[in-house]
């Protein structure tokens, strides 16, 4: 059984999210969200909802217990690129044209674990 959680459109650059990525890509999803808690970088909030949504997900939707759960893949995609307001005068002239605001996407899919197979 595969359980899915993704959130879609992040504000932050996807190069700072797979750094946290990096950091829990091995452990459990229990050890990943305690993992979480503690790490002092912005994208670690928002890794720790993707995983909260996909422990609920589990609980609730398919009846898996927490314990029994692996991460099979988590990834960190890019998004689309959007202007960046720049509020001062002449804010929309640059030197090298217009900066860019990075978005990412990331998806979670955890799976049973499976035992003497």
């Amino acid at each position: 059984m595969i359980v899915k959680a993704k959130a879609s459109f992040v504000m932050t650059s996807p190069r700072k999210l797979r750094l946290v990525v990096d950091a829990v890509r091995g452990l459990s999803p229990k050890a990943a969200i305690d993992q979480l808690k503690m790490l002092p970088k912005r994208a670690a909030g928002v890794l720790l909802s993707v995983f909260e949504q996909a422990m609920g997900n589990a609980k609730n939707n398919f009846k898996l217990s927490p314990e029994n759960l692996k991460i099979k893949s988590l990834s960190i995609n890019d998004g689309p690129r959007g202007p960046k307001r720049m509020d001062r005068s002449h804010g929309a002239r640059f030197d090298r044209g217009v900066k860019r605001r990075k978005y990412a996407h990331v998806n979670l899919e955890l799976e049973e674990k499976t035992y003497g197979k």
